[in-house]
């Protein structure tokens, strides 16, 4: 499958201001235990391993680049529980990707979303809590781009921002960077 999607760093308050503004169609909690080498060798070859925590059921989930801004390819398979290792090859048997490197499990990220559907595009109203930090943003995912293009617009204008940044960082990427000040391999 292919991931479209616009994200939108907020704040409390914009996070707020959002939530107020829709009734929700779905609440989600989960939680991505987020795995690398000890270098993150797959973080800078902008793959993602993670496996997804939704109501007691885990999901091992790989994000690989494809040659589009907004567009990652997104693959998964359900798992009897959580590892703290992943073999290598077994990694590039679920993705077709030779040679990958085994993986430990670096730690967690929780996330409570709200989903708001339209044709063609939803939000995710997330709120997200790793390590002692906790952030927010909006993600819209689309398979129709103008109509993602015309929520991003009634966003920015419900936080005020007439430039806001679609391409911020994700989650994965926050993740690590708190990783790396707060708990590096020795």
């Amino acid at each position: 499958m292919i991931e479209n999607e616009f994200k939108i760093m907020l704040t409390k308050e914009q996070y707020e201001r959002i939530f107020r503004e829709f009734s929700w169609d779905e609440e989600i909690s989960q939680t991505n235990h987020y795995f690398d080498t000890e270098n993150l060798s797959l973080s800078e070859w902008r793959i993602t391993v993670r496996v997804r925590e939704i109501e007691g059921e885990f999901f091992l989930q790989m994000k690989l680049p494809t040659d589009r801004e907004f567009a990652r390819v997104e693959l998964e398979q359900k798992l009897d529980g959580l590892p703290e290792n992943i073999w290598g090859p077994a990694l590039s048997a679920f993705s077709g990707v030779d040679g990958l490197p085994s993986v430990k499990r670096l730690g967690r990220l929780f996330t409570k979303r709200l989903v708001k559907r339209f044709s063609g595009a939803e939000i995710d109203l997330d709120m997200s809590e790793y390590f002692d930090k906790r952030d927010y943003e909006a993600e819209i995912e689309f398979t129709d781009e103008n109509e993602a293009r015309r929520l991003l617009e009634m966003i920015r204008g419900m936080i005020g921002e007439s430039a806001a940044n679609e391409v911020c960082k994700g989650k994965i990427h926050r993740f690590l960077d708190e990783f790396r000040a707060q708990k590096p391999f020795t």
